[in-house]
């Protein structure tokens, strides 16, 4: 981490040590906008981290990883719900390595906060060669206006292609299918159903809400319409896994469809 990242994580630290008692806050979703964008080979693109609750928000700090084959990182700039408070704020973005970035802003002085909905963060990329890769944030941390952070972040992966977005007919993309889980919550099994648009590969994985793979459900040809697959609250090497969200992401030809479900233990 660079000399500024490293004095970011002192600065947060300093914040919340600032509270005579830390708590946790409530739950908060976020979401990628816009969802699986698709940019040309060449062509500039940007993805914002965007919070559609009205909570209060102090600091931003989240760590993202891609694929560096396919994109270009072109930076990373505080969000319109920061920049508009006319707040001084303490804020950055780093490349770490090749495929994972850090972006964070810090509301500098006491007791001043921005409330949602609104965007948090934007990254700028640039695509390079045709292909698709995810996009996930593998570490996420929101801090409200008394320091305290929000508690079961979930930032469901999304997708960036880079081609013409179109099919060789010339369509237009076809639009996100409605998944389904039942029962949810659930313990320790529950169904995920999805009707698909159309023939071809499909891919079902679970994943925590810092984007890492539990289990793969289905991989393989589908003939479309209905997919059904259930998942018994097991990883992939038959450990069970502890009570939490999880997410349900099935990538098909077309598009990209994420359910989010409930483990109860």
């Amino acid at each position: 981490m660079s000399a500024r990242g490293i004095r970011f994580s002192v600065l947060v630290a300093a914040v919340a040590l600032s509270c005579a008692a830390v708590t946790t806050a409530a739950a908060v979703d976020l979401r990628f906008a816009p969802a699986d964008t698709t940019v040309a080979p060449g062509t500039a693109g940007y993805l914002s981290i965007v919070l559609d609750e009205a909570v209060t928000v102090r600091t931003l700090e989240v760590f993202v990883t891609y694929d560096s084959t396919l994109v270009a990182p072109a930076g990373g700039v505080s969000g319109a719900l920061f920049t508009t408070s006319g707040y001084q704020l303490f804020d950055g973005y780093e490349d770490l390595e090749p495929g994972r970035w850090h972006g964070y802003v810090v509301i500098m002085g006491a007791g001043l906060f921005v409330t949602g909905p609104g965007e948090l963060f934007r990254w700028d990329f640039t695509g390079e060669v045709n292909g698709v890769t995810d996009v996930v944030a593998v570490e996420v941390h929101l801090v409200d206006v008394n320091n305290d952070p929000y508690g079961d972040l979930v930032l469901p992966p999304t997708t960036v292609r880079i081609g013409d977005g179109t099919s060789s007919t010339g369509a237009p993309p076809l639009p996100p299918a409605a998944p389904r889980l039942t029962p949810n919550p659930f313990n320790p099994r529950t169904e995920f159903s999805l009707d698909l648009p159309t023939a071809g590969p499909v891919r079902l994985d679970v994943l925590d809400v810092r984007g890492r793979m539990i289990a793969v459900l289905f991989d393989g040809q589908s003939a479309g319409g209905s997919l059904r697959a259930s998942w018994d609250g097991r990883d992939d090497g038959g450990q069970a896994a502890p009570g939490g969200v999880y997410l349900f992401r099935c990538r098909f030809d077309g598009g990209i469809s994420t359910a989010k479900g409930l483990l109860l233990k």
